[in-house]
């Protein structure tokens, strides 16, 4: 009964860490809607100036909201991948939404683009004082190729990933990322424990 009070723990964290995140723009998502691509390109730092956001969250008083865009014309052969203008370059983004609030715009959907009976165009790059805000759907595993140069550029600094929420996969990896730093000493610091406790029982039976 102890035995299992220990192992059952344990392989359902063994389970969360070789499982990929189903999450939506989840760095550990490695579908089409993942982010998993550009997390290998890109630091993620909760300081930085560059924030990427995934529908429904908000920051620096810019939200993402949850409705998708769809064009018609301007598209990848989905209209839910919809080709952008980024300062006279052409970006895709796939599922992507709205970017509401302040700031100079940096990349916008064409006119053709609508949102919920809205008619676009809308941004999916906003320029807010110091800090950039783009949308999670560029960065999408689905059109990493096509918007490599632009993922780059973006990523010459830190950037930081907000969403809405997650699943449990999605959380487990952020944690084991936070606590990638102290794992040495937590792996050491628990095969002591162990080899004390082992130890005692030895003992004991002798």
């Amino acid at each position: 009964m102890r035995r299992a009070l220990v192992i059952t723990p344990l392989l359902l964290l063994l389970l969360l860490h070789f499982t990929p995140s189903s999450t939506p723009f989840s760095p550990h998502n490695t579908g089409p809607l993942g982010l998993s691509e550009t997390a290998k390109v890109c630091k993620l730092a909760d300081n930085a100036n560059v924030v990427i956001l995934g529908p429904g969250a908000s920051a620096h008083g810019v939200k993402a909201a949850e409705t998708p865009i769809v064009d018609p014309f301007a598209n990848a052969g989905d209209p839910y991948v919809v080709i952008a203008n980024a300062g006279g370059r052409a970006v895709f983004a796939a599922n992507a939404t709205p970017l509401v609030g302040p700031g100079k715009a940096l990349v916008v959907t064409g006119p053709a683009s609508y949102a919920n009976a809205t008619l676009g165009p809308f941004a999916l790059g906003l320029a807010t004082g110091n800090v950039t805000v783009y949308h999670a759907s560029l960065f999408a595993n689905k059109v990493f190729e096509k918007n490599r140069q632009f993922i780059e550029q973006v990523c010459r600094e830190p950037v930081r990933l907000v969403l809405a929420g997650g699943d449990a996969a999605h959380y487990y990896h952020q944690l084991e990322e936070a606590a990638a730093p102290w794992a040495a000493a937590l792996a050491l610091a628990t095969i002591s424990l162990y080899l004390a406790v082992r130890g005692r029982q030895w003992r004991s039976v002798a």
